[in-house]
């Protein structure tokens, strides 16, 4: 039996806006572990400067994608009644506050390599790991944001 899809609020032509928008940031702070690795490889400092511009953007990016989920989560009673999208709404949370931190160490570095930074883009890496597969699982598990074929 196919569940009732639950339609999102922000959305441009039917297509909700948070999932669209999900995957910048998480490629972002995903790829910011990939440049910490790559200077503790190279030693190069071509990569603190990209892991500031990954940290920021990520976070910045991150935080207008949590705004549209977050306008779905209030403003949608079928959203609001699932428990998994306030665990993952906290979860994103938790997230975008360490890449912040992460943003905030980096520029306060001032292109010296700050091992701290790695550390938290790991754990940052980790919790956006969780935060999608819960994101994933409203998708397919729940319909959240999914249309059904006319």
């Amino acid at each position: 039996m196919m569940q009732e899809p639950i339609i999102s609020r922000m959305s441009i032509g039917g297509h909700p806006i948070h999932p669209m928008v999900i995957h910048f940031p998480v490629a972002f702070l995903l790829g910011l572990v990939g440049a910490d690795l790559a200077y503790l490889y190279t030693e190069d400092s071509f990569w603190i400067r990209v892991g500031l511009w990954l940290a920021g953007l990520g976070s910045l990016a991150g935080w207008l994608a949590g705004m549209a989920g977050l306008i779905d989560l209030l403003s949608v009673p079928r959203i609001r009644n699932l428990t998994i999208a306030w665990i993952h709404g906290l979860m994103a949370v938790m997230t975008l506050a360490l890449a912040s931190f992460n943003w905030l160490l980096r520029y306060k570095a001032d292109g010296v390599f700050d091992p701290w930074g790695l550390y938290v883009s790991l754990l940052t890496a980790a919790l956006l790991t969780i935060t999608s597969l819960l994101g994933g699982q409203m998708v397919y598990r729940h319909a959240v944001g999914v249309h059904a074929k006319s």
